[in-house]
């Protein structure tokens, strides 16, 4: 575990621990992965098998915790992400759709008081964000989980607890956004961002309607992106005022603050606080044969934990010039 790490959990399909030595672990940061780091020799590469097991399998998983004992009532998060040339750009027809769940932000009962890793009601953590990558039939989503608390207690979300979330929630507070017409009015004091396209150049259009493919969002296999995400506890057990705000590449694209992140509970403690952080998930892929192994990486650098909000990001950048498209210059 790396210095200042709390712990690691994986369960790789295809990897040398299981018997596929020309495979990788689902967790590698290696100096041979020179190749995979924004900045030095090092980066967090997780590793995603394609494997159907029959049944809704979410495997490859790949987390790393930083704990912090002492909770916080807000906590800013970014870091730089990168996907493998060979990642699943397109939804494949007559498939179940792929995701993986990329980054979390929670609150944990804390040692000796529970699994850092048991979520789910009646478990040991909530409320917790979690970022998502998804693609579907509709293109690459702006995917977010959101769980309530505190700790296992008042677990799910529902249409209607979160008042200003653009569509309804599904299962137990998922959203599964688009980069269109979800993120309008979403940007810094309430306008649109203007999200660059990084495959065509010019900016990701507004039309809801409308299809947005991963590279668009997040660039070919060498574009490394910046993402950034900040949540406040709400104000008192129940209270609507609890925040979550996503950056991209440092503009701000999406922005709720209506969220009762905790709610009333006479067997939790209702003062909890975000002190855990983690990287890396798990992952539902059954896109391909399973005699194939397949398997493919994304990567994470240069990650910053802090308190409060980079002062830079609380002006409007919405109207940075778009980008151009790949292998033109603009003098």
């Amino acid at each position: 575990i790396p210095e200042g790490w709390y712990s690691i959990r994986q369960d790789p399909v295809w990897a040398p621990s299981t018997g596929h030595p020309d495979r990788h672990e689902s967790i590698e940061i290696l100096e041979s992965n020179a190749d995979k780091a924004r900045s030095g020799s090092k980066s967090y590469v997780s590793w995603r098998d394609s494997y159907d097991a029959g049944w809704d399998y979410w495997g490859s998983e790949s987390m790393m915790v930083k704990y912090f004992p002492q909770g916080y009532d807000q906590l800013y998060v970014e870091f730089w992400v990168r996907f493998d040339d060979n990642w699943m750009r397109e939804y494949v027809q007559g498939t179940d759709a792929a995701g993986s769940k990329m980054f979390r932000i929670s609150s944990w009962r804390g040692e000796g008081q529970g699994n850092e890793y048991q979520a789910f009601g009646g478990g040991d953590l909530g409320p917790i964000f979690i970022w998502d990558h998804n693609i579907t039939g509709y293109g690459v989503r702006n995917a977010m989980s959101l769980r309530g608390g505190p700790h296992g207690d008042n677990y799910g979300f529902v249409t209607g607890d979160i008042e200003d979330a653009p569509r309804s929630l599904v299962g137990s507070g998922d959203l599964n956004m688009n980069f269109t017409g979800d993120v309008q009015g979403r940007g810094i004091d309430g306008t649109t961002p203007k999200i660059p396209d990084k495959l065509n150049g010019g900016f990701i259009t507004t039309d809801p309607y409308a299809s947005v493919s991963h590279d668009q969002i997040f660039g070919p296999g060498d574009t490394w992106t910046k993402m950034a995400f900040f949540v406040k506890m709400n104000s008192s057990p129940g209270a609507k005022d609890g925040v979550l705000i996503e950056w991209m590449d440092d503009q701000q694209i999406f922005k709720l603050e209506t969220i009762p992140w905790i709610r009333p509970s006479t067997t939790e403690d209702e003062n909890a606080k975000w002190n855990l952080v983690a990287i890396g998930g798990n992952d539902f892929f059954q896109t391909y044969p399973n005699d194939q192994r397949h398997e493919e990486w994304y990567a994470y650098d240069d990650l910053v934990i802090r308190t409060d909000i980079p002062s830079y990001l609380q002006t409007d950048t919405a109207l940075a010039p778009p980008s151009a498209p790949p292998q033109i210059t603009v003098d």
